[in-house]
């Protein structure tokens, strides 16, 4: 049955997955690379949002569900006003503080806005984050450092170019839920490979907090909720647990 129209989030719940072993790696090139041209970090009024717009080459997806290349676009965040919620994704009926998506678009596709509204455009890879105590998550402050900068909606700051090496915080080649669906943000397309990740990244409190910060269009209130509701499919979508890739031949 047909998954193409599929809206998200959705809960997610091992007991309703397929499981796959021997999967494909998936790959992600480019990343957190030290390279020439900072990242740059926006306040968009809605959430904070990381672009690489000086990088020639920029990062990439490869393997895994996807049967073509998807080249980064851009991550933001979701988040609530306390530390029990703020993702989107319910996995096993368990919230966390904050979820983060990395939106990329399919290379056969010249940018992303061609790309947004087709079947095949997108694929987005999500984060859990939790805020737990007091100690930082040191890949991640730089991250949290820079939201610190861009409160006033619109506001821009510089990152550092390896940003996202959070990222190798994961085993990013399993554990990982993945199924059709789309946007969770106006107009919803249901253009999205998602890609959502098991294990959550633990942060401390006042890195969470740093994005309660931030200032809306709406009076310059501060930004929190910033989540979709859960969506209750008509049709179950058909949902992956990838647990093991496949093995080295050397």
């Amino acid at each position: 049955m047909s998954t193409a129209h599929v809206q998200s989030p959705i809960a997610l719940q091992l007991r309703d997955c397929e499981f796959e072993d021997d999967a494909t790696p998936l790959e992600y090139v480019g990343h957190w690379d030290k390279v020439g041209g900072c990242a740059e970090i926006i306040n968009t009024g809605s959430s904070a949002m990381i672009t690489f717009p000086n990088r020639n080459k920029k990062p990439y997806i490869i393997g895994g569900p996807l049967k073509q290349k998807f080249i980064f676009e851009q991550i933001h965040f979701h988040w609530g006003d306390c530390n029990d919620f703020g993702c989107e994704h319910l996995l096993d009926g368990n919230t966390y503080s904050m979820e983060g998506h990395l939106v990329h678009y399919n290379s056969k596709y010249k940018n992303f806005q061609e790309a947004v509204d087709k079947p095949d455009g997108l694929a987005v890879t999500g984060f859990f984050f939790q805020a737990a105590g007091e100690k930082d998550c040191v890949e991640f402050r730089k991250i949290s450092d820079a939201v610190e900068r861009v409160e006033k909606t619109n506001s821009k700051a510089r990152v550092t170019s390896d940003c996202l090496s959070f990222l190798k915080l994961q085993e990013l080649n399993k554990h990982y839920y993945s199924y059709r669906g789309s946007l969770t943000t106006p107009p919803y397309f249901a253009s999205v490979q998602w890609i959502v990740y098991r294990t959550p990244i633990y942060v401390s409190e006042k890195q969470i907090a740093a994005f309660r910060s931030l200032r809306s269009q709406d009076g310059g209130k501060c930004i929190v909720n910033n989540y979709r509701d859960i969506q209750q499919p008509v049709n179950n979508p058909k949902i992956i647990f990838t647990r093991n890739v496949l093995k080295s031949k050397l």
